[in-house]
């Protein structure tokens, strides 16, 4: 008797495992709704993540890519329509060329796919340094994407940061800033 309800036990307590595991599998893949903020605009669950930020070359004067590499989280809400750099102020500006730019899924040493763009736009007169990067179609939650801005030359030797803003899919959407992709330019 004392044999059976320990097999009992044993043979409940798998069960109600392999159910919770059941449960909690399909409640992870249920979708996510993106925040809507009272004037209409649509804002990330959880925003990407900048993980890296590097750049082809080194030497001061050269032309380069600078790669910025971003995870977009699983429960993101949204996926990722658009990602704008902007260099923060420093004694020489980059100059971007748009049409030399890219997007692909994964990062800059294990590069997946290219992703589509939408547009490139860069080197507005009332915004040197900066470049946007929209995404056709947007780039879905669960993701590494990296985005690759061409440089025509790096500037003089230092250190320069470029800040990394991202906005998810839609017209009404709201940027989310992640913080600045360091680079460091010289022999150093």
């Amino acid at each position: 008797m004392i044999k059976q309800t320990s097999a009992r036990n044993i043979l409940s307590a798998k069960r109600n495992l392999a159910i919770g595991a059941i449960i909690s599998g399909s409640l992870v893949t249920l979708p996510v709704m993106a925040v809507q903020l009272g004037n209409g605009q649509t804002a990330f669950n959880y925003p990407p993540r900048l993980v890296k930020a590097t750049t082809s070359y080194r030497s001061p004067h050269t032309p380069a890519t600078y790669y910025f590499t971003l995870v977009i989280p699983q429960n993101a809400g949204e996926p990722l329509g658009a990602v704008t750099i902007s260099q923060r102020e420093n004694s020489d500006t980059v100059s971007f060329d748009p049409s030399r730019s890219r997007a692909f899924l994964g990062s800059r040493f294990a590069r997946g796919s290219e992703i589509p763009l939408a547009s490139i736009g860069g080197e507005q007169p009332n915004k040197p340094g900066e470049a946007t990067i929209a995404f056709d179609p947007p780039v879905l939650p669960g993701t590494t994407v990296t985005v690759a801005l061409r440089a025509k030359r790096n500037p003089s030797g230092g250190i320069y940061l470029f800040g990394v803003t991202v906005f998810p899919a839609g017209e009404k959407s709201s940027g989310q800033f992640l913080g600045y992709g360091r680079l460091h330019f010289g022999s150093r």
